[in-house]
């Protein structure tokens, strides 16, 4: 993979991780207390719920771009480095207590992932 499709790809994990956190800070200032329709307007004004959907978006056309030029199945497994990414994220800027279980889970992840990609060579 060149170094151009590299970059793309990490664009994407981190554009998938930063989606996510985004979503999530949206809808926990939304709240449990609405449902229905003022839910729907909740989600649909709330500027981290804009601001994941646009990160979603250029996720998609560096993805395009990346599966376009690699093959799918050494970076669609690596992808999965998006899921170490929502543990960090939660516990840095969320306040989430991830169990020792759940860090080993994310260190699995990111080993499968690298020996994914090291079967480029």
């Amino acid at each position: 993979m060149t170094p151009l499709v590299w970059s793309l790809f990490g664009l994407t994990v981190t554009l998938d991780v930063f989606g996510q956190t985004a979503f999530k800070l949206g809808l926990d200032r939304i709240g449990d207390g609405p449902a229905g329709l003022d839910f729907w307007r909740g989600v649909a004004t709330s500027p981290w719920v804009l601001a994941g959907l646009g990160g979603y978006c250029v996720e998609a056309v560096s993805w395009m771009y990346v599966i376009g030029h690699s093959p799918l199945s050494v970076v669609g497994p690596m992808a999965a480095l998006s899921y170490v990414g929502a543990v960090l994220t939660g516990r840095l800027f969320l306040g989430e207590t991830p169990r020792p279980r759940r860090w080993l889970a994310a260190g699995l992840v990111t080993l499968g992932a690298g020996l994914v990609g090291a079967s480029l060579g």
